[in-house]
């Protein structure tokens, strides 16, 4: 099946002295076969969409050791590292994928490391680990949304970046 191959629309040039047009500074991208064709994402965009898989193979990997060391049975020591590991990985997502990174780390709590057979429960145990690395995973957001705060707040007085 042959693509349509358009053109997109360019501005015409701005007049010297002329006020910036917004978005102008962005790079143009073609759409070719419903797939945008261009410049990669600013290396933080990339980082912050990777952040759920990578935090995924992270855990993944953090509940391995904790079985195969023994350090499982230590419930609340476990919970305290998966928070940790909550925070870090919320922290570096975008916030519309918080909820998923709090699951992920959640499900892989309960199923390997409370219940030790890939099980999910609810009883009070894995209600309390939910709520832990909820508010483990809204802390990181917060401290991520801060410092994109600050930063930005920076950067309008004309600061460094």
């Amino acid at each position: 099946m042959a693509a349509l191959h358009h053109s997109l629309p360019t501005r015409p040039p701005a007049a010297p002295g002329a006020a910036p047009v917004p978005g102008a500074a962005r790079t143009r991208r073609a759409v070719a076969g419903g797939r945008a064709v261009g410049a990669a994402p600013p290396a933080d965009e990339l980082g912050r969409d990777l952040a759920l898989p990578v935090g995924a193979a992270v855990t993944a990997v953090a509940v391995t050791a904790l079985l195969v060391t023994g350090q499982a049975g230590h419930l609340w020591l476990s919970l305290a590292a998966f928070a940790l590991l909550t925070v870090a990985i919320a922290a570096a997502a975008r916030p519309r994928l918080v909820p998923a990174v709090v699951l992920v780390s959640w499900m892989f709590f309960d199923g390997f490391v409370v219940h030790q057979h890939a099980e999910l429960a609810w009883r009070l145990t894995d209600r309390t680990s939910l709520w832990v690395l909820a508010v483990a995973g809204l802390a990181g957001a917060v401290c991520a949304a801060a410092a994109r705060g600050a930063r930005a707040a920076r950067a309008r007085r004309g600061g460094a970046v």
